[in-house]
């Protein structure tokens, strides 16, 4: 019992190590998160379809700190490169007002058109201060509007 309250009391300094630059492996440990994330927002309702929540006539569908025209030119980007789809995430109700926390990019398995959409989320991730990640199969690319 003891060693394994020892265990439990270190796991928290273990997980910091592993996601340090250059440590252990941080974009596979990114890459599961966002696919966990990922799949946890496709079962929420708490997302839309990128087109029509951006093209809706309400002025309530909103981003609290992105550019909307940035996001909607990511989102032709995006599905011009061959997503499957692009969703509007996490989108939480205030006020009256919808905001859009994230993009979600739900990829396809062809490596073409894979290579496509990394290329367009590598200028994605300088652009909404994410970190890249590398194609190692993931199901998601997710980008904080926020």
């Amino acid at each position: 019992m003891k060693k394994c309250l020892s265990i439990l009391a270190a796991a928290p300094v273990i997980v910091s190590i592993l996601l340090m630059p250059g440590c252990g492996k941080p974009q596979d440990s990114l890459v599961v998160a966002v696919d966990k994330h990922g799949d946890e927002i496709m079962q929420s309702t708490a997302k839309a379809e990128a087109r029509e929540w951006m093209q809706a006539a309400n002025t309530n569908h909103v981003f609290f700190k992105a550019d909307a025209k940035q996001v909607a030119q990511y989102v032709d980007d995006f599905y011009k490169a061959g997503a499957t789809q692009v969703l509007i995430a996490d989108i939480e109700e205030e006020q009256g007002f919808q905001y859009g926390e994230a993009l979600l990019v739900v990829l396809p398995k062809d490596p073409a058109a894979r290579a496509k959409l990394f290329e367009v989320g590598s200028r994605a991730d300088t652009d909404f201060q994410n970190d890249s990640v590398s194609d190692q199969g993931q199901k998601y690319l997710y980008y904080s509007l926020d």
